[in-house]
């Protein structure tokens, strides 16, 4: 690998840094002359600022010294001016609440000096002296004293009261304390004469120190030129050299960039922040690509020569901090892993870090949809694992086993289930296609041979059924479903068997009952026959005699045999009407008409037509609008509204006019509360209503079964089977009727008719 430096460049280099270490010595030692220097100039300048303060000092201690002489004076004059009453104020508090401050501002000013803190002690007892003394209010003795000298219109001054002996010994306390303040003026007098010399002498020493810096300072920088503008030639020619090489190094690092910017990955250098004692108290960005911006939506200036701690506090929590300050004291690399919350956002970041020349570099990598994969593998397989437990749970329930036969060898791998159908334990031996057959039947092995044969040459779907031999139950009929498909380019059929005893049992056992019912169809459409010919003829030659014999006349018959005569013939017409109500109630689930779309309106009207006379005698009033249109047999809807109208008119009140109103609405099948099988989404609802006499609620049920009458046949005619038609109708239509009433209120049929009708 070549080096960025030619061989000349870098031993100029080596050159310069030989010449460098030896003026970097001289440097130390010029700098260690120039500190000295400075250091001496330095002190001399805090002596003098030293003594200037001390100077300063002690005339501050005279000025105190004095202002504290003053309130023991001030302090007098005010008591004597009292007692004369030449001033009634009385100051007293004030001046000495103003010398007790001045006597610890003393106190504080003199702390370096025992003889003075001595004195300072004796003026302290001199004020406590002197503060008992003075009156600090108006005294009523002494204005006593002049009121009653005043009324005597004299001016003799009671030398011998107590305000008089007071003044005496206040002035007493102030020659002392005068006294003390010339032995403390002295004092500082003495000292400030030895100050004044000490700073007359650093005054002279202090200039002569700071020239002697100059001095220096100028022959170190008078060198340091000299030598730099001798090697100027051979700086100039080194940094042309590596202005070419810094330029390779700008495309080198145009090249990285480019690089990271390719790159979906964040790469981010740091470099250390250390405390006092290094260790690594934080990082700073030095750089970072501009991957960044889509995985935490900051962008790449507001971020670089930032602090990390900072920017993503984060890191100190997730343990990415201590990791990163691991990489870089050990040099090892580390690697870590964690969620982070960008922009309201959860994202997993992958951190790879190692360590640098300074620092550490950090590679970043969005793993949020790798770990979403998982995620959803790791689900797709608990869902796999409970769908196996179910279907194994379903398996055992349904009587099902499932298997993989592999058709190239014949070997098989099957479930559970599959040993137990053939009333062994599971896995109790190895299931291949020899073994197998000797669980079948020997009657269908050839059946159970073909399995591979009829999978592998049609790539269908493969269903039969054959027998096995079950160790505990005996012969069981077996239903197997297969499929083939390759796994690992092997040939396989996949599939299920399933125990079918059971059903094959009930399915003879149906069998034997269609047999039956075919036996008793047989026997119905036999009486269909009778009663449709043999029944109905001597019916027909009944009412044929009656008829001649009412062509005759009756007025040869007496009147007891032309009642018995109407009898006969009323009987007889029941007799016929019972016979066709009968044929057309067997007849019902015998038409295969095909169903068509029925309008409503349009039966009703037809219905209106058939029975005009009847609806004319009875003066019978029918109300309906916007019927739906139905799928259904145009003839029996029309039989279905004809019995129900009819059923009305009969069933109506004497002398009342009968009212029929009939309308529809369309419901969905949820909301009916009737319970029948409801294989539409949708039913039309419809409601016949009349103002008849109604029935109780009790026999709404019943009304609908054949031969059931509510009432006797001398009250109202009909044969009981009119209704039960209408029934048949409805469920012909996969409908449902049902009726409510109340009596002498009136009935409501409900008729159930899907929207949607599948025959």
């Amino acid at each position: 690998m070549t080096t960025l430096f030619s061989k000349e460049t870098m031993m100029k280099l080596k050159a310069l840094i030989a010449s460098a270490k030896t003026y970097v010595v001289l440097l130390i030692l010029a700098i260690g002359l120039l500190l000295y220097t400075v250091s001496v100039g330095y002190k001399q300048v805090n002596r003098l600022h030293e003594t200037g303060d001390m100077v300063a000092h002690t005339l501050e201690v005279q000025r105190t010294i004095v202002e504290l002489s003053a309130k023991f004076q001030e302090l007098e004059s005010i008591q004597l001016k009292v007692l004369l009453k030449e001033d009634s104020s009385n100051l007293s508090g004030i001046v000495v609440s103003e010398m007790e401050q001045t006597l610890e501002r003393l106190k504080l000013l003199t702390s370096d000096n025992q003889a003075q803190q001595e004195r300072v002690k004796v003026l302290e007892q001199l004020r406590d002296k002197i503060s008992s003394e003075v009156d600090t209010v108006e005294s009523a003795d002494s204005v006593a004293v002049i009121d009653s000298l005043e009324a005597k219109d004299s001016v003799v001054i009671n030398l011998a009261s107590k305000r008089y002996q007071r003044i005496g010994r206040i002035s007493k306390i102030v020659e002392e304390s005068q006294i003390l303040k010339e032995r403390m003026l002295s004092e500082e007098n003495y000292l400030m004469v030895a100050r004044k010399e000490e700073y007359t002498s650093q005054s002279f020493l202090t200039p002569m120190s700071s020239l002697l810096v100059a001095l220096t300072a100028l022959i170190i920088f008078l060198i340091g030129f000299i030598s730099i503008y001798k090697q100027k030639g051979e700086i100039e020619e080194v940094n042309s050299q590596v202005f070419i090489q810094n330029k390779k190094l700008q495309e080198t690092e145009e090249f990285l960039k480019g690089v990271y910017k390719s790159s979906n990955n964040v790469i981010s250098h740091f470099e250390p922040i250390l405390d006092s004692e290094q260790n690594v108290i934080d990082f700073q960005f030095k750089y970072t690509s501009d991957a960044i911006e889509k995985v935490t939506g900051e962008e790449q200036e507001d971020i670089i020569g930032g602090s990390l701690l900072e920017t993503y506090p984060m890191v100190l929590e997730n343990g990415l901090f201590e990791i990163m300050k691991e990489c870089f004291v050990s040099g090892k690399t580390q690697e870590h892993e964690s969620i982070y919350t960008f922009e309201g956002q959860n994202k997993y970041i992958f951190n790879t870090i190692v360590k640098s020349a300074n620092g550490i570099t950090n590679t970043a990598w969005d793993t949020t949809k790798v770990k979403e994969a998982e995620k959803n593998l790791q689900k797709l397989n608990e869902d796999l694992s409970l769908q196996n437990t179910i279907f194994k749970e379903a398996e055992h329930v349904a009587g099902v086993g499932s298997f993989i036969w592999y058709l190239d060898d014949g070997s098989a791998t099957v479930s559970d289930n599959f040993y137990r159908i053939l009333g062994v334990k599971p896995n109790s031996f190895e299931v291949t296609f020899d073994a197998y057959k000797k669980y079948v039947h020997a009657d269908d092995i050839s059946i159970f041979e073909s399995l591979g044969t009829t999978t592998v040459e049609k790539d269908k779907s493969t269903s039969f059924t054959y027998r096995i031999y079950n160790k505990k139950k005996g012969v069981r009929h077996l239903d197997l479903k297969g499929r083939n498909i390759e796994i690992d380019n092997r040939p396989v059929s996949v599939g299920i068997v399933q125990d079918i005893t059971s059903r094959v049992e009930k399915d003879r056992e149906l069998i034997e009952s269609y047999e039956k019912l075919q036996l008793s169809n047989e026997e119905l459409e036999s009486f269909n026959r009778v009663a449709s010919h043999d029944l109905q003829e001597p019916l027909r030659k009944i009412q044929m005699f009656i008829s001649r014999i009412e062509d005759d006349g009756d007025n040869s018959m007496p009147n007891s045999g032309s009642a018995y005569f109407n009898k006969i013939k009323s009987a007889t017409f029941r007799m016929r009407e019972l016979i066709q109500n009968l044929l057309s109630y067997s007849r019902i689930d015998k038409i295969n008409s095909n169903f068509e779309q029925i309008d409503l309106n349009l039966t009703i009207g037809k219905v209106e037509e058939e029975l005009s006379q009847l609806v004319k005698d009875t003066k019978t009033v029918i109300t309906y609008k916007k019927l739906p249109i139905i799928h259904g047999i145009p003839f029996k809807i029309e039989q279905l509204f004809i019995n129900l109208i009819s059923n009305s008119i009969k069933y109506s009140k004497k002398d009342v006019a009968p009212v029929i109103t009939i309308v529809s609405e369309k419901i969905k099948s949820h909301a009916i509360s009737e319970n029948f099988v409801k294989n539409s989404e949708y039913y039309y609802k419809i409601s016949i209503t009349d103002n008849g006499i109604g029935f109780d609620s009790e026999f709404a049920s019943n009304i609908f079964e054949v031969f059931q009458r509510l009432h006797s046949k001398n009250e109202y005619s009909g044969t009981g089977i009119g209704l039960s038609i209408c029934k048949k109708i409805v469920e012909k239509h996969n409908g449902y009727i049902h009726a409510i009433s109340k009596k002498e209120e009136g009935a409501t049929f409900i008729v159930y008719l899907p929207v949607d009708f599948t025959s």
